[in-house]
């Protein structure tokens, strides 16, 4: 059980406080609580209700009155959430195993700023319930040789999943460390030659690294508009068959679902013809700057497959690197009938954003339940990319709601 220093924003969302070793709360948080209580906003007043009968009846707090530590000048003390950070500096200075919880971005990115160890807490959004494939722990160099100790004698207090990812940040040397959970202990990521394909973060890492790992065959690349993931899939997948010789070739399927509602069937040209226009999100990252014809040779030497749903039934896919395209298009017996191809040489890459699922998918989503169902499983992967890294004005339309 955890030592935890909580801010406001925490206890309005329902946080259980019996989960928690020790809380230290600021008489601060106590003051904003009250004024909730009494505000015009019904919702609010009752969740801060809630929150004072839940301290009230806890007996793991320790409350604050005031903090010695002296606040760099350009933050304001009379600021609630600065008296927060200035009573949590001072707390994980004097107790290294101490935590500050937070939902306020604003909050933690002032924490790293003045060096106090503080971690994400969701609260009750839906959206963060879904297993993202890595976890975020920050804290000094106390508490990171602790973790890694507990660990190493089976100790798992966060309750890491083998092939799940860690993002560590140090705050006492300010350092980023990015490791991968085997099921017995944390092991470093490794990644390609920034020459074939360079990760623009930690999560593009994260997801590099599970592609280039042979021993897990089921890969989920999941992430909204422009996060990169085809781009990294299709990377991959190229260095692995036409540079390294891994697998024989790679293939490419899609659910053809068109916007207007028209099937593959009513689509101009034979099947090749057909297939290649669905095909098209793939080929534009298949490229070679030395030589213009280098996806027409690759898929003449059929080392490039592409394929459509509609005709994989009674298909064994063998030696190859398939890339499930668009997969939050498939309920889950599409997705079985995907994933049952698959042969033992070969290996499998689901790509898809389930934001972004036609209206007859988003109550049966094959992608949803392969990560709920996957996780945990050694012979699956997942990384959820967060980060739209396209063009900021990518960006503008990928956050419109």
């Amino acid at each position: 059980m955890r030592e935890v220093i909580l801010d406001t924003n925490t206890l309005l969302d329902g946080i259980d406080l019996s989960q928690y070793l020790k809380i230290y709360l600021p008489i601060t948080v106590l003051e904003e609580l009250d004024k909730i209580k009494h505000g015009i906003d019904a919702e609010k007043s009752y969740k801060a209700r809630q929150a004072i009968r839940q301290i009230e009846d806890a007996t793991n707090i320790e409350y604050k009155l005031d903090y010695t530590y002296s606040l760099p000048i350009w933050l304001d003390r009379n600021v609630p959430d600065n008296k927060i950070l200035g009573f949590a500096k001072e707390n994980c200075t004097i107790n290294k195993n101490v935590v500050l919880l937070s939902n306020d971005i604003n909050m933690r990115i002032k924490a790293k700023a003045l060096g106090i160890p503080c971690e994400k807490y969701s609260g009750n959004d839906k959206s963060d319930e879904i297993y993202k494939g890595y976890k975020t722990l920050s804290g000094g160099t106390y508490f990171i040789n602790e973790l890694f100790e507990n660990i190493g004698k089976g100790i798992n207090d966060y309750n890491f999943v083998i092939n799940e990812y860690l993002l560590l940040y140090n705050s006492d040397t300010d350092k980023l460390s990015e490791l991968r959970f085997d099921g017995q202990k944390f092991v470093q990521l490794k990644l390609p030659d920034s020459k074939v394909i360079k990760g623009k973060n930690s999560e593009q890492r994260f997801a590099l690294d599970l592609l280039f790992n042979k021993d897990i065959p089921i890969k989920i690349i999941a992430g909204g508009f422009g996060s990169g993931k085809t781009l990294l899939s299709v990377k991959t997948g190229l260095h692995h068959v036409v540079d390294k010789g891994t697998y024989k070739n790679m293939m490419f399927i899609r659910n053809p679902i068109v916007t207007d509602g028209a099937e593959i069937g009513f689509l101009p040209g034979d099947k090749s013809e057909k297939i290649y226009d669905f095909c098209r999100p793939f080929l534009q990252y298949v490229e070679d700057p030395k030589n213009q014809f280098f996806a027409d040779n690759l898929i003449k030497e059929d080392k490039i497959k592409m394929d459509v749903i509609s005709f994989l039934k009674g298909v064994s896919i063998e030696d190859s690197y398939v890339i499930m395209d668009e997969s939050e298009d498939l309920n889950v017996k599409l997705m079985k009938l995907v994933g049952s191809r698959i042969g033992d040489k070969s290996c499998i890459v689901f790509t898809g954003d389930w934001n972004q699922a036609e209206n007859k998918y988003k109550h049966d989503n094959g992608l949803l339940k392969l990560i709920q169902e996957g996780k945990g499983n050694k012979l699956v992967g997942i990384v959820v990319l967060d980060e739209d890294l396209r063009s900021p004005a990518s960006k503008v339309f990928a956050e419109l709601k």
